[in-house]
């Protein structure tokens, strides 16, 4: 594999606060008023709206801001073939020990969508090429590396699935073979998206986070799970689906305790009780965490980052319209440095160079941002991530 230079030292994650109009077209979709094209009509009309005004503020890299779908993790998996479309998730479906099922299940709320395997995994047409040709297109080609898009993680449904309800029994014997096909239709998907241009690719996955929760771990314990091998299983089909990525393509992880409607969170717990295992073993280029208060511990977990990785904090808050301390910020970031560089045995300068500063989730991840959170405040965030770069990395 490549080690790749970090692509920007002031990033975000991809969701961007939503147009009413998007959302209300979405929302006339879902009833069946308009069809899938007359959404796609005002899908492309809110990308090339926020694309220009990314471009107006500076902001990189360049998303859809995630308009191309409804929810961060939706129209992939439903759209291989073997997979069914469940919505909402019935509880019998449902792994109740997963921190997202169980948080919406306190508020009295079912999870909203699962795809559930019910035959052999097939690309028969790709999922995605579309949603990144909404995005491309808006773009002239010199400036078509500057974007970045985003897809969900091989072990979503899998985690947040009741044991055995992730597939048939008809389609899949065990998980190994499960996941292999899902691999295979990931490494062409993504070799179809750098055909068509993609050069910065992003996974985003809260489920390996919620292995740092003790309260999930007990619980798949007593589910009859063996949660460490569980873990090892995520972390190798992560490395299979990008395991044929091309080298001049960059490829990320954004990992956090996820950030639902309204800021509901999932789970707690410091990275350090998966921090040498997720970074020794996974093939990424940079790791996107989240860092932006207290429920994601300290930086020491960032020793075991190796040589030739990049770390992207995520200092600043998408549950918070309030903006943060530029001095505040500048010092945690000078701390994470030292931690890493400790641990590489390196300088600070060194260390610094695969270091960048983000917002720690997306703003609407699933359409909905924070109490309080506006365009206008949302791009006042970004602007501070940006500035604080600009001194951290002149």
């Amino acid at each position: 594999m490549v080690n790749k230079t970090l692509p920007f030292h002031a990033d975000h994650i991809g969701s961007l606060i939503r147009p009413s109009s998007l959302s209300e077209a979405q929302e006339k979709a879902d009833k069946g008023i308009i069809s899938g094209a007359d959404l796609q009509v005002a899908q492309r009309a809110a990308v090339a709206d926020i694309v220009q005004k990314q471009l107006k503020n500076g902001v990189r890299a360049i998303s859809s801001g995630e308009y191309d779908r409804k929810y961060y993790f939706s129209g992939f998996f439903e759209k291989l073939a073997g997979f069914k479309e469940v919505s909402p998730v019935p509880w019998e479906l449902a792994r109740v020990s997963a921190p997202p099922v169980a948080a919406l299940k306190k508020a009295g709320k079912q999870y909203m969508m699962a795809a559930v395997c019910e035959g052999k995994i097939e690309r028969v047409e790709s999922p995605y090429l579309n949603n990144w040709k909404m995005l491309r297109d808006t773009l002239p080609q010199e400036k078509w590396s500057s974007c970045k898009f985003t897809m969900p993680p091989p072990c979503y449904f899998h985690l947040r699935l009741a044991k055995g309800k992730c597939y048939s029994p008809d389609a899949y014997s065990n998980d190994e073979d499960f996941f292999a096909d899902l691999a295979r239709a990931y490494q062409q998907e993504i070799q179809a998206l750098y055909d068509a241009g993609l050069r910065n690719l992003q996974i985003d996955d809260p489920t390996l986070a919620y292995f740092c929760s003790e309260d999930m771990v007990a619980a798949l314990a007593a589910e009859g799970e063996d949660p460490e091998a569980l873990f090892e299983q995520y972390l190798r089909a992560h490395n299979d689906c990008i395991a044929r990525r091309p080298a001049d393509m960059h490829v990320g992880l954004h990992v956090c305790r996820g950030n639902f409607a309204k800021s509901l969170h999932f789970s707690e717990g410091s990275y350090e009780r998966i921090a040498e295992r997720f970074f020794a073993t996974l093939d990424y280029d940079t790791f996107f965490l989240e860092y932006d208060d207290e429920r994601s511990g300290g930086f020491e977990p960032l020793r075991h980052l190796p040589r030739g990785k990049n770390v992207v904090l995520g200092v600043v808050t998408t549950k918070d319209p309030a903006l943060e301390d530029k001095d505040a910020i500048k010092r945690r970031v000078a701390e994470a440095a030292r931690v890493v560089a400790d641990g590489q045995a390196i300088s600070v300068d060194e260390a610094l160079d695969s270091i960048g500063i983000s917002p720690q989730c997306g703003f609407a991840s699933v359409a909905v941002g924070a109490d309080g959170m506006t365009e206008e405040k949302m791009f006042a965030k970004l602007k501070l991530v940006q500035d604080i770069a600009k001194e951290l990395w002149p």
